[in-house]
């Protein structure tokens, strides 16, 4: 299997059951994920491609291609019909 293909997944997962709002920086998607920023910067265009998430802004390219990551509807319900039932959080 595609290395990028499985970094997105680990990104996805950890953005679902890790993250309490929709958009996270670069920063804590690699603290959440324990990936390396070039796995992070290959593995999210994977996700845009598939359009699970939309990138938004490039105003820091220090370390990420991206500013933000926002979840898409489309990646909750991947998530759920791939990974399992999503938690409600209360």
């Amino acid at each position: 299997m595609d290395s990028n293909y499985e970094n997105a997944m680990i990104i996805l997962k950890a953005m679902v059951e890790r993250s309490r709002v929709n958009a996270s920086s670069g920063d804590v998607i690699k603290r959440i994920t324990n990936l390396e920023c070039e796995e992070i910067n290959s593995a999210i265009p994977c996700l845009e491609e598939m359009n699970l998430v939309k990138t938004l802004g490039d105003i820091s390219k220090v370390n990420f291609d991206f500013f933000n990551v926002r979840l898409l509807p489309e990646g909750y319900k991947y998530y759920d019909e791939n990974f399992g039932k999503i938690k409600s959080i209360d």
